[in-house]
């Protein structure tokens, strides 16, 4: 964040806060939401646990005292006497229907049944004989009873005759119902949940619709049964459910277990408006904190940004801009400080300007004096020289080209002071080619002996012909290569000047293999008398190609300079037109 501004910093802060808020809010109002949940299934679960035993207390006790009330009619003990199968099976029904149950069953104390009537087929009397035997061998008078998916709560009474020291078994009499449906819906309109009654992976009861019924004994059939299972969400069809489990009985000859399964479709309905709800306060409150950050970082930031944009001026060397200070008292105060510091800038900045100059003219006049007097000295001892040839034997014609090239020199030395002089543009632009305007500076360059050695190879693309003065530009480049050819050594010194013109401008590429520009001088390279490994160097090659490509419109710069090498760009128009004068600052 901290190339963002800071308003902008402000909003993103502000937007993060209340998302976080916001997703805790959900988080908190979820994980409470879970836990009422679970507690309520957990309160069903119980609930329902306590309904089927006090249904199993009223029942068992109801059945207990019809078994004991029909163990003792006399009528039944006289059907028992008659140990005749059919005669009992016969004459019991009428005592099973004043039981009122589902299950009735009369049998011989070696435990052979005698009479046996259900409600529901599917037992066979040689079932229920054997759960009797089963029943009399443990010694209960309450059992349960299981078979062809067929679960029975039985409760057995003897049948005995004579008084108590003279007390004869007839046989045994049981009662039952059978836990089915109907003991589902009592459970599920006391606990207000749906019920599943399960004797292993078999769902024998439940009020659950069929297909989902069928889904639930799959997923029963997956859960490890070897204990209760605690509060976990089921998907059954479309509906989603909270479902735990508990022991009904554990015993033989099956354990019966209860599943308790808690709806969520209304609490997910009220998770799904309570999250809408925090969404839209949510995107409410980042608008709102939005719209309101935009009025206070205004007061907060303006002031900071009119401190930003005079810095940004001061950078630029406009000492004029003017802020004012305002906002709270610790940027009023900064503003102040700024306004301060930026005045006395400007003063230190005059004082070394005019420092600047008055060093600058004494490098030029040292310069200047240093190459003059060389230039004087030697045409002083060669005028003497050519007055002494005839006694001394020397060659006249040779002591003349000296005399005529310390000339020359002094020459090119004044023309150069007179060209960086000149306030305004002194160009001659006319029709002119760009390829033999270079070729002509570069076999300027070759003349010199020190210099025949260097290699320059010139390729050129684009139309070459141009509007230009044609002598200013040889000059420019003449300096330009002339400094490329010095920069590197007499044997490999490799230069390339790379023509090429586009519509409407000429590019122009010359790159030597060099040891590049040092450090030190690369700021000030086109300044005058700024020069560096020469020993015979002025420096005002290159601050005169400056001032001809600045006044043909162009410039030019070091495109890149490493140990390998230096490559200078310069770009000016095609049709160039002489420009009015500019201040004299160097190009980069």
């Amino acid at each position: 964040m901290a190339l963002l501004r800071l308003r902008t910093q402000l909003l993103i802060a502000t937007v993060l806060i209340v998302c976080t808020l916001t997703g805790a809010l959900l988080f908190i109002v979820r994980y409470t939401v879970r836990s009422e949940l679970d507690k309520e299934v957990k309160e069903s679960t119980e609930a329902s646990t306590r309904a089927f035993q006090s249904v199993q207390r009223q029942r068992e006790f109801q059945l207990s005292r019809t078994a004991a009330m029909l163990a003792e009619l006399p009528t039944l003990k006289a059907l028992m006497t008659t140990e005749d199968a059919p005669t009992i099976q016969d004459g019991s029904e009428p005592f099973w229907k004043l039981a009122g149950s589902d299950l009735f069953l009369l049998a011989r104390s070696d435990g052979k049944v005698l009479g046996f009537h259900v409600k529901k087929q599917g037992w066979s009397p040689s079932v229920a004989e054997a759960d009797l035997k089963g029943s009399a061998e443990q010694g209960e008078d309450a059992a349960w009873w299981y078979a062809d998916s067929q679960l029975y709560w039985v409760f057995l009474r003897p049948i005995n005759v004579g008084q108590e020291n003279n007390r004869k078994q007839l046989g045994v009499l049981a009662v039952g119902y059978q836990v089915d449906s109907t003991v589902a819906e009592q459970l599920a309109l006391v606990s207000g949940s749906q019920i599943a009654l399960a004797i292993g992976d078999i769902v024998i009861a439940s009020t659950l619709p069929s297909p989902e019924q069928s889904e639930m004994r799959k997923w029963i059939g997956r859960k490890d049964l070897g204990s209760p299972v605690g509060p976990r969400e089921l998907t059954l069809g479309t509906d989603q459910y909270q479902v735990a489990s508990v022991w009904i009985h554990e015993g033989p000859p099956a354990p019966v277990r209860c599943y308790v399964l808690v709806s969520l479709q209304r609490s997910n309905s009220f998770l799904q408006r309570l999250n809408r709800t925090i969404y839209i306060l949510g995107i409410s409150a980042v608008f709102l904190g939005a719209l309101l950050l935009s009025f206070v970082s205004r007061t907060i930031t303006h002031p900071l940004d009119n401190l930003v944009s005079g810095v940004r001026a001061l950078a630029a060397g406009d000492y004029m801009f003017s802020i004012t200070p305002r906002g709270s008292s610790e940027v009023a105060e900064l503003g102040e400080a700024f306004s301060k510091m930026r005045s006395e800038l400007l003063v230190s900045q005059r004082r070394w300007i005019a420092a600047e100059r008055i060093a600058a003219l004494g490098n030029a006049a040292s310069s200047i004096s240093h190459d003059l007097r060389h230039h004087l000295a030697a045409v002083v001892a060669n005028a003497e020289f050519l007055y002494e040839a005839e006694n001394l034997k020397l060659n006249r014609d040779e002591i003349y080209q000296e005399i005529k090239t310390a000339s020359a020199e002094m020459t090119d030395l004044l023309d150069s002071l007179r060209e960086l002089a000149r306030a305004d543009s002194a160009v001659s632009p006319a029709p002119a080619s760009l390829d033999q305007t270079v070729r002509r500076a570069v076999d300027a360059v070759l003349t010199r002996p020190e210099l025949r050695g260097r290699r320059i190879l010139i390729r050129s693309s684009g139309e070459m012909e141009g509007v230009f003065d044609a002598k200013k530009m040889e000059r420019a480049f003449f300096n330009l290569i002339l400094n490329a050819c010095e920069a590197t050594s007499q044997l490999q010194g490799q230069i390339n000047v790379e023509l090429h013109s586009s519509t409407e401008s000429f590019e122009v590429r010359v790159a030597d293999n060099g040891p590049g520009i040092p450090a030190s001088i690369r700021a000030t390279l086109f300044d005058p008398f700024v020069s560096s490994g020469k020993p015979n160097g002025t420096g005002l090659g290159l601050a005169i190609v400056n001032k001809i490509i600045r006044d043909h419109g162009g410039s030019v710069r070091v495109e890149q300079t490493s140990e390998a090498g230096t490559v200078f760009l310069v770009k000016f128009p095609r049709s160039s037109r002489a420009v009015s004068a500019r201040p004299q600052a160097a190009v980069t």
